[in-house]
């Protein structure tokens, strides 16, 4: 006879939403939960809610965190602006990779003395 099977609570989920809130990993949700990665992967496709806590965990975690980067950018500090204006507006703000100028080899162009236009003379 195996382990029962484990199945995700609504503390478990609450406790899984919080960690993924904090920016844990699945596998380290797993650790913390003492189960395994694929028991995680499992679980999460048979029971919606458990899916749904730590998708909204990770939300949350990046809400907040996008949250106060905006804060400090609005607030005057360089290393935030420049750093969102980077990753929120990459056409205008983002690194621009230019190709650098190639010398080029020089070219040797001869004419055969039958191509020159006699009347040009």
């Amino acid at each position: 006879m195996g382990r029962p099977k484990w199945i995700p609570d609504a503390d478990i989920c609450a406790r899984a939403s919080e960690m993924a809130s904090r920016g844990l990993t699945v596998n380290q949700i797993a650790d913390c939960l003492g189960v395994s990665r694929d028991t995680i992967y499992e679980r999460q496709k048979e029971y919606p809610e458990f899916y749904d806590a730590i998708k909204r965990g990770r939300s949350k975690g990046m809400d907040q965190v996008s949250n106060a980067l905006f804060e400090k950018a609005i607030n005057g500090d360089n290393t935030a602006m420049i750093f969102y204006l980077k990753t929120r507006d990459r056409e205008n703000w983002g690194e621009q990779y230019i190709e650098p100028v190639k010398e080029i080899p020089p070219i040797n162009i001869s004419v055969h003395p039958d191509a020159i236009n006699k009347a040009a003379e």
